[in-house]
């Protein structure tokens, strides 16, 4: 009988089956083969990688469609148009593997910064990395352009480094494009999102966009709007800032358990 050091020095694993390694033993025959535990290890691994790849920011992780909240918003209309956006957003994920060829992503527009465009989109992704096992990216506009100028410096080797770093947001199968149309009107600027959407469109990739301004206010060239036209979607989100609302409502939560009420 093990005493009681012995099992003070016995690991706690959360599966007795493949000790948290992910892979169980299953004899066949004289041989013992490997093959994925039944606790999912492997597969909450992979959906980890995925998210960490994802690039969501943390004030949105772990948020999915269901608990996109639409009873925050002041206003029937806005809450009609809430109801509607994540309705829709909800269908999105359940037909993904259909819609997915077709290459359609969405578009979601409100004149209204905080109106909780961002989140629902953020959630679509969170929805399709972790129920269909697909890779997802978030960036901003100005993040992609800060990354396309890093790599600028004159020499060939850099310029190869601006193509790479295309290709590679051209080829993620589902890409959040945040705040499209706060970027300047430059002509480089035009080239490089005409290149990533035209390479998108091409490939059927998955865009799913968020924009303070309809698609044909954008300032961008009528090649991209186009593209844009043809790659989503439109879906109007409430002219309603609903981001000081629960900023409210997370104060006034946290001074309640902070007095014990």
């Amino acid at each position: 009988m093990k005493d009681s050091a012995e099992i003070a020095e016995t690991p706690a694993y959360n599966c007795p089956i493949c000790h948290d390694t992910g892979w169980e033993e299953v004899k066949n025959g004289n041989y013992v083969a490997m093959r994925e535990c039944s606790c999912g290890y492997m597969q909450r691994q992979r959906i980890a990688g995925k998210l960490k790849f994802a690039s969501i920011p943390k004030e949105f992780e772990g948020h999915t469609v269901d608990n996109f909240q639409t009873d925050c918003y002041s206003s029937q209309g806005g809450r009609e148009l809430a109801l509607m956006a994540k309705t829709i957003a909800k269908k999105y994920v359940e037909q993904f593997s259909e819609i997915q060829e077709s290459g359609k992503g969405l578009y979601f527009y409100s004149s209204v910064k905080g109106s909780g465009k961002t989140r629902l989109a953020v959630s679509i992704a969170n929805d399709i990395i972790q129920e269909k096992m697909i890779s997802a990216k978030f960036a901003t506009t100005i993040q992609i352009l800060d990354q396309i100028k890093a790599t600028w410096g004159g020499a060939s080797k850099n310029e190869e480094t601006e193509q790479k770093l295309i290709h590679d947001i051209v080829s993620v199968p589902v890409l959040v494009i945040d705040d499209i149309g706060v970027e300047g009107v430059k002509d480089w600027i035009n080239e490089r999102f005409y290149n990533i959407l035209n390479g998108r469109m091409i490939e059927k990739k998955i865009t799913i966009f968020t924009s303070n301004c309809k698609i044909e206010e954008l300032k961008f060239d009528d090649r991209i709007i186009n593209r844009i036209v043809k790659m989503a979607l439109p879906v109007q989100f409430p002219n309603e800032s609903i981001r000081t609302a629960i900023a409210r409502k997370e104060n006034s939560e946290l001074l309640d358990r902070l007095l014990g009420k």
